[in-house]
């Protein structure tokens, strides 16, 4: 295997707009005939209940593997434990390799209490007062543990950022995770990319060898009730109550990765439009939570 090629796409929202399906549709249109390895979703996905099987079997139908992180969205009704019964998880934390690179795939979705640490579940963070989100420390262990296998190169998938500063959109112990990562990065093997969804905004940024990939979401930017608009109808607006504190994007924005035998990393991204309205008529430009607000994917490559 000369080279690993993955689809990969975060924060559909599913419940929260009313274009879902039709994004994964094309989504899949798009790729079927492309010759990735796998597909994988950052996070975000939908609500775990049966209405829903037909994204899994949208996804199924590529005849290829497809591979889940858990955000924190994904839990807002349930439990955690429904959620990876839904998407077929055995863990919510786990790795799986092709050819030279390891795939890790954490669970930043957890709360840390006074007595330990509690995973996101029915709305169950005080956004003033706990320390969220955050990878547990017997967490942080496992990840120690897969980046000191035989493998050359890692890829770090994870709903939250590790590299964001902005507020608590990042992971409260990111600092610690980089660390290890440059330790890792010292001793002839390479975390090539950590990518990350839940921002609804683009960038990537280089930290030491490692980039810093935040992928945008597949559906929206999220502006908040202080920027509410009315750009649909009465009925649409009725039945997504959320929609008038978000911009959509005209189509589904996601990207198809290739890590090389030799460590070379090709990102293909996109440059797409907003729906509706654009963030500019709400009087917003530049960055949100720490990231650009355009409706794109950043491309980037490198030998």
């Amino acid at each position: 295997m000369d080279r690993v090629k993955f689809a990969i796409f975060t924060d559909l929202h599913f419940e929260h707009i009313p274009d879902g399906h039709k994004r994964i549709e094309n989504f899949i249109s798009n790729i079927r005939d492309v010759d990735v390895d796998f597909v994988i979703q950052l996070g975000d996905f939908c609500r775990p209940i049966e209405e829903n099987q037909i994204l899994l079997d949208m996804l199924d139908s590529l005849g290829k593997p497809h591979y889940h992180l858990i955000g924190n969205h994904d839990s807002d009704l349930f439990p955690k434990g429904k959620v990876m019964e839904f998407l077929h998880m055995n863990n919510s934390y786990y790795s799986f390799k092709y050819g030279k690179v390891k795939f890790i795939v954490l669970d930043t979705c957890f709360i840390k209490k006074e007595n330990g640490y509690e995973p996101y579940c029915k709305k169950n963070y005080n956004k003033a007062n706990d320390i969220y989100p955050i990878l547990p420390d017997y967490e942080l262990k496992w990840l120690e543990s897969q980046l000191t296998d035989d493998s050359k190169y890692f890829v770090i998938f994870s709903h939250h950022s590790f590299e964001n500063e902005f507020a608590k959109r990042g992971v409260y112990n990111r600092e610690i995770v980089r660390e290890l990562i440059n330790g890792v990065n010292h001793t002839g093997k390479r975390v090539l990319l950590c990518i990350n969804g839940h921002d609804h905004g683009d960038s990537i940024e280089k930290i030491g060898q490692t980039y810093y990939f935040g992928l945008n979401s597949m559906s929206y930017i999220w502006f908040g009730p202080q920027y509410e608009h009315f750009c649909y109808s009465d009925e649409i607006h009725k039945q997504y109550p959320f929609l008038k504190d978000m911009v959509l994007y005209e189509k589904g924005l996601y990207s198809i990765i290739t890590i090389t035998d030799s460590g070379g990393i090709n990102i293909q991204g996109m440059n797409g439009h907003y729906q509706n309205i654009s963030p500019k008529s709400l009087g917003l430009e530049g960055v949100w939570n720490g990231r650009s607000i355009l409706p794109i994917v950043s491309s980037l490559k490198v030998e």
